[in-house]
């Protein structure tokens, strides 16, 4: 759009003409969409994640779950844009900004005249949320606006700041002549088009984030001039309020979408009488204590789900001094910056998100009956930028040890949702990869990191729609003939989607993952073959089709043939030693007494095949996994490709899903 385009179709908005304005309202901007992620946060927590939860058949169970998906996707697009406006800032001598008013907020609090709150979703919230996104007016078209103005007015705002008479005072210093965050926008580029370039851009552009580091699906965009300064304005607002079927990931769109199909669930629910309770009862605008900038809330009383949320609170403290320190950073090397900026995306993604899940499941306190607890987003600490670079890591490094601990306890406790296993197992690794970067005086000073299971065995739970959590695990290695780095707690990819694998990185709440057996896997069924002198047993819903049989031993294991084993088609040395390498633990036999072979002594073990399934060894034990008949509880092949019909264990789909992980 040129400079005459915009002026025209946007005559109505005074243009920015100052440094000193155009800093102000790029704050402001940053505030703005740091609120609406916390706010699409909660409402993405305040959806039940599975059939399990209560109150849904599977088919909506699997719609809710995509309305989560899309909530965490809009919710990270928003703190990409506060990224970007932060890129904006710097450029122009401002400085990242993240600072806001606890909530709830009220509709006074932004010139748009809508209340910012901490609700589980209902209908009035979804029309709120599609009011914060709605496009410009005169882009709906004059048969879809009547419809939306309706929806803005039951949105029950208090009049718009500009509308009021000047006489009235308002908080703002500046001109307000603009009505949506669309607008707003394109107030802000008033002013990268109107300021002299020359004059306007003087921040270091190397001040700024880097998409290499802070990676937001690589759409961050560096600016360093106004051309580049109005492409990352426009690229803002494309995602948020384009309004048409041709934008389907625009918030607005997404939004509205999800408006629909709740009205539509609802209401066939109440014709067919088929119950349709998708939401946990979560309290609205919870908080740990009252603070001096809120007008509402109600405090969580429950000590074990104020304890968490105490946590929840900290951990989104630290997170958002990492990201001031990324983004204001000084003399950290490129190491450094990449370990920042993944330990910040980590917190929001591992540590954040199922502590966020676990609050919302936790109840609230007897003053509150029948509520659950919910995150608060609550400043219990002030942010404030972390100056010099030595004592600002020694500073993370103490308080992200604060949180290991302490989440560490309670995950060990075995009183809490299994979430909290989740984001110790995060924490610990965020904490592991960051130490050797601290002055070694404070790295020698570290205690050994914490256990997050009772007892000393290694075990592995499977968290559902989410990670295997193992803990007291000594021996992990991969197809390279690599060790790779253990702790007392990690937290491994059942998806296929993350980019630290083996290691989940959280994408599993993005992508969709679903854990349950699918119905039409291979039956449970237990064979028997009787040879002379053992017998051999086989389920082919265990198997995981690593072909080691068929393709060593193919006389007694007979691809594609019935009966699949023949057991005088070898010897029996033959035939009992390619049962004991069975990987998937499907085959098993016994020496002519009767009692089933045990497995081999091993030392507990987890090796990461190459393209394929997590093999299992040793023993370990596995929580949550319901086996087949027969199957070893010696050794055992585990899904990682996020495709297998009998999760937890690999049935050999990650051949067909074409599964593919170069880096193990």
């Amino acid at each position: 759009m040129t400079v005459a385009s915009h002026r025209a179709r946007y005559r109505h908005i005074a243009p920015v003409t100052t440094r000193e304005e155009l800093i102000y309202l790029l704050s402001r901007a940053s505030e703005l969409e740091h609120g609406l992620a916390c706010v699409y946060l909660f409402a993405g927590y305040s959806l039940k994640s599975d059939v399990a939860e209560g109150g849904m058949t599977p088919e909506q169970a699997e719609t809710v779950l995509a309305w989560k998906r899309k909530i965490a996707r809009v919710a990270i697009e928003e703190m990409l844009h506060l990224a970007q406006v932060s890129n904006l800032l710097t450029a122009i001598g401002g400085a990242p900004h993240f600072k806001r008013a606890n909530f709830p907020l009220p509709s006074t609090a932004f010139p748009f005249g809508i209340e910012l709150t901490l609700d589980p979703i209902s209908l009035p919230l979804l029309e709120r949320l599609v009011c914060y996104e709605m496009p410009e007016a005169g882009i709906l078209g004059a048969e879809r606006q009547p419809e939306y103005d309706a929806m803005r007015e039951r949105v029950g705002s208090a009049p718009h700041i500009a509308d009021r008479k000047a006489a009235r005072g308002t908080t703002e210093p500046f001109e307000i002549d603009f009505r949506t965050v669309g607008e707003f926008y394109h107030k802000i580029e008033t002013g990268f088009r109107s300021i002299p370039e020359g004059q306007l851009f003087i921040g270091p552009p190397d001040a700024q984030a880097r998409p290499r580091y802070l990676d937001l699906d690589g759409e961050l965009v560096p600016v360093i001039d106004r051309a580049s300064a109005c492409a990352a304005i426009e690229m803002i607002v494309e995602q948020g309020e384009a309004p048409t079927t041709e934008h389907p990931d625009a918030h607005f769109y997404v939004f509205d979408s999800i408006r629909r199909e709740y009205v539509a669930l609802t209401e066939e629910a109440r014709k067919t009488g088929v119950a349709f309770d998708p939401v946990r009862p979560v309290l609205s605008n919870p908080m740990t204590r009252f603070y001096d900038d809120t007008t509402g809330g109600a405090v969580i009383s429950d000590p074990l789900a104020h304890e968490v949320a105490d946590l929840f609170n900290t951990a989104y403290d630290t997170m958002l001094l990492m990201l001031l320190r990324f983004f204001a950073h000084e003399n950290e090397n490129e190491d450094e910056l990449r370990l920042l900026a993944r330990g910040t995306l980590r917190l929001m993604a591992s540590v954040l998100r199922p502590l966020g899940e676990a609050l919302a499941k936790l109840p609230a306190g007897p003053e509150f009956p029948g509520k659950t607890a919910g995150p608060g987003f609550g400043y219990n600490r002030d942010v404030h930028m972390l100056p010099h670079k030595e004592s600002a890591w020694i500073f993370f490094i103490e308080r992200l040890w604060e949180l290991v601990s302490r989440t560490s306890a309670l995950a060990a406790s075995g009183q809490l949702p299994v979430e909290l296993s989740e984001a110790a197992a995060a924490l610990q690794s965020i904490v592991d990869h960051l130490v050797p970067l601290l002055p070694k005086r404070y790295a020698d000073a570290r205690p050994a990191l914490p256990r997050v299971a009772r007892g000393s065995a290694p075990s592995i739970a499977c968290e559902p729609n989410g990670p295997y959590l193992v803990s007291n695990l000594t021996i992990l290695t991969n197809s390279k003939a690599e060790t790779l780095g253990t702790r007392p707690a990690l937290a491994l990819c059942r998806c296929g989607g993350s980019s630290l694998k083996p290691y989940c990185d959280g994408t599993h709440a993005r992508n969709g993952f679903n854990s349950a057996k699918q119905p039409d896997r291979t039956p449970d069924r237990l064979d028997t073959y009787t040879g002379k002198g053992f017998t051999v047993f086989d389920n082919r819903g265990t198997c995981c089709h690593s072909g080691n049989c068929t393709d060593h031993l193919p006389g007694a294991f007979r691809a594609g043939q019935e009966p699949f084993v023949d057991p005088n088609g070898a010897s029996k040395t033959e035939i009992i030693s390619i049962v004991r390498a069975c990987p998937s633990g499907a085959l098993g036999y016994s020496d002519g007494d009767g009692i089933p072979y045990a497995g081999e002594a091993r030392e507990p073990s987890l090796y990461v095949s190459q393209d394929g399934p997590y093999h299992v060894t040793g023993g370990v034990s596995l929580q949550d996994g319901e086996r087949n008949a027969g199957a070893s509880l010696e050794h055992y092949a585990l899904c990682r490709c996020g495709h297998s019909k009998n999760k937890p264990f690999c049935d050999g789909s990650h051949w067909y899903a074409k599964f593919h992980d170069e880096d193990n």
